[in-house]
């Protein structure tokens, strides 16, 4: 798992842990990842997850590994906190959370709302989509509502793993 020049030595030897989407589906707030390519952002919005009080976290198809060390390194560890499952087909997941009942809420750098204007449910989806091609037509056929974090007129846009750490903040805040 090392991939530093200078790891510091065997620490475990453990199976990868991860739940099926039906048991991930009864949890009260899910993050799902689509399509992100870079390792380090992924650590991040799983350490902020966890900081957020988030229950698990699904990554789609496509997505870099949410095992890689250089993912694991970024969420200090904490991707052991949270359920997880990967490699998910994303209709089949969000089918089985929106049965659940969730209120899936997908990112949308331009056109979607203030997520301080939408009513929150008990169980609740949060998207994250790719910055370089955002999020995938599955996943936009089956969200409820569509969140924007306002900015000023400078920025055209925020990193994946800052966006996903604001709304993820507002969205524990508002519980």
């Amino acid at each position: 798992m090392a991939d530093s020049g200078t790891p510091q030595g065997l620490l475990a030897v453990a199976a990868i842990n991860e739940a099926e989407i039906k048991s991930i589906a009864e949890l009260r707030r899910v993050v799902v990842v689509d399509s992100v390519q870079d390792p380090g952002n992924l650590g991040a919005i799983v350490r902020t997850a966890v900081a957020a009080e988030f229950d698990a976290i699904v990554v789609s198809k496509g997505t870099t590994d949410l095992w890689s060390p250089k993912a694991i390194r970024a969420s200090a560890g904490t991707l052991f906190a949270l359920q997880s499952s990967r490699n998910l087909d994303l209709s089949f997941g969000l089918d089985a959370l929106l049965a659940a009942g969730h209120f899936v809420v997908a990112t949308d750098a331009k056109g979607g709302t203030d997520l301080d204007s939408l009513r929150l449910s008990e169980r609740m989806t949060l998207i994250l989509g790719s910055e370089a091609s955002g999020l995938s037509e599955s996943v936009v056929s089956r969200a409820h509502a569509f969140v924007t974090v306002p900015m000023g007129s400078f920025v055209e846009s925020l990193n994946v793993a800052v966006a996903g750490g604001l709304l993820m903040y507002r969205m524990q805040s508002r519980r």
